[in-house]
């Protein structure tokens, strides 16, 4: 994954050797017409493998679901994605409505709350709002990965080298977000499934779930890197995702409320109404508007103000970008395994542009996949303007 300016130069160089998709795509679209040949050529420049695309403006909608022969990654109105970080605005919601029944406050410290903490200096004076805006001092480091691989408790992370530094600007870390999903399941005594479905999942008529292993394979999307692309190493469902959370365990389920979960476009549509709705949803008044305020609020941001880069609510990405639309937009990306998905929608209009792939060019400008960049801009200046 380009990380940095310079290998995101050099991937972007690369990228003529990444897998085309041109003339092996075949669509399956519902709803308004939209100009395929244009939306195509987008698929094309970003070696997109398979993908599904959701474009809504409350009054229509367009539903297009896209599979490719060569790698084969098929996609249909059944077919379930795991999203990625998309994942952090389902657990900022779980949390706000976790905080409105009264489990905690969004400004209590995380530590005594968990497990086990008392020898742990790296947690001490954490909040759970700074957990939810990545400002926590938080750091992604090997044993994070290697707890997870190993089945080990956060503890053994929390007590490696570096986890933790003494700023609380913001720094992007799934880790945080992990133990947001520890914090879950020790407060309530259910499992992360429980807690997700009950408080979210259901009320939205979301398909969706954390618990891979409950999945039928089949009818989720492979997720490949276009570059460097290995055939037959495509990911549906990872080593951690086929072990069972049905039954809480606070002190190792760190590893899915960051990035784990399975759903789709309609669902996440019904996700992104909610938070553009202040809380209502379907006629009912299902979170305090001012939770959704909250987290519709700037609380950090990658870099100067004034850059083209992320801004960050709670779980919720915030976009001020001229070149895309004259109004703000909130969403989240999510990017693993090669995936580069999106689901946003614009301030004012409640305008949707979601976008869920098997696949894709992983270059950037500033935090911004250059995909869902060009995919915004044509949607929300070109193709949803003409259907009026």
């Amino acid at each position: 994954m380009p990380t940095t300016n310079f290998r995101n130069l050099l991937y972007r160089a690369a990228l003529p050797l990444a897998p085309s998709p041109r003339g092996q795509m075949t669509h399956n679209d519902h709803g308004h017409p939209i100009d395929l040949r244009a939306y195509e050529r987008i698929l094309c420049k970003h070696h997109v493998l398979g993908a599904s695309l959701l474009l809504n403006d409350g009054d229509a909608y367009s539903a297009v679901h896209t599979s490719t022969a060569h790698p084969r990654h098929h996609a249909d109105a059944d077919t379930l994605f795991r999203v990625a970080s998309i994942t952090k605005m389902a657990t900022a919601l779980v949390i706000l409505k976790l905080a409105e029944e009264g489990a905690f406050a969004l400004d209590d410290l995380i530590a005594p709350l968990l497990p086990d903490t008392d020898a742990l200096p790296a947690l001490q004076g954490i909040t759970i709002r700074q957990l939810l805006s990545h400002t926590s001092g938080l750091r992604d480091v090997p044993a994070y990965e290697q707890a997870l691989r190993d089945g080990q408790t956060f503890h053994h992370v929390l007590a490696a080298d570096g986890v933790r530094v003494s700023s609380n600007a913001m720094s992007y870390c799934n880790l945080g977000f992990g133990l947001l999903g520890c914090l879950m399941e020790a407060v309530t005594g259910q499992s992360l499934e429980s807690v997700f479905q009950s408080r979210l999942f259901q009320p939205l008529g979301m398909e969706a779930t954390l618990d891979a292993s409950t999945l039928d394979e089949n009818r989720i999307m492979p997720i490949a890197r276009v570059l460097p692309y290995h055939k037959g190493q495509d990911v549906t469902i990872t080593a951690l995702g086929r072990r069972s959370i049905a039954q809480a365990d606070p002190t190792r389920h760190f590893g899915h409320t960051a990035g784990a979960m399975y759903t789709n476009c309609a669902s996440l549509s019904n996700l992104l109404l909610i938070i553009a709705n202040d809380g209502a949803y379907a006629g009912k008044q299902y979170f305090i508007p001012a939770s959704i305020q909250q987290m519709k609020t700037q609380h950090s941001f990658t870099g100067p103000a004034s850059a083209p880069t992320r801004r960050y609510g709670l779980g919720l990405v915030i976009l001020d970008r001229p070149d895309l639309s004259k109004h703000r937009i909130y969403g989240h990306q999510g990017f693993a395994y090669g995936c580069v998905d999106g689901a946003f929608y614009e301030e004012c209009t409640g305008r949707q542009v979601i976008f869920l792939n098997g696949g894709c060019s992983e270059a950037r400008e500033g935090r911004l996949g250059l995909c869902n960049k060009e995919l915004l801009r044509w949607a929300l200046q070109k193709e949803i303007p003409s259907w009026k």
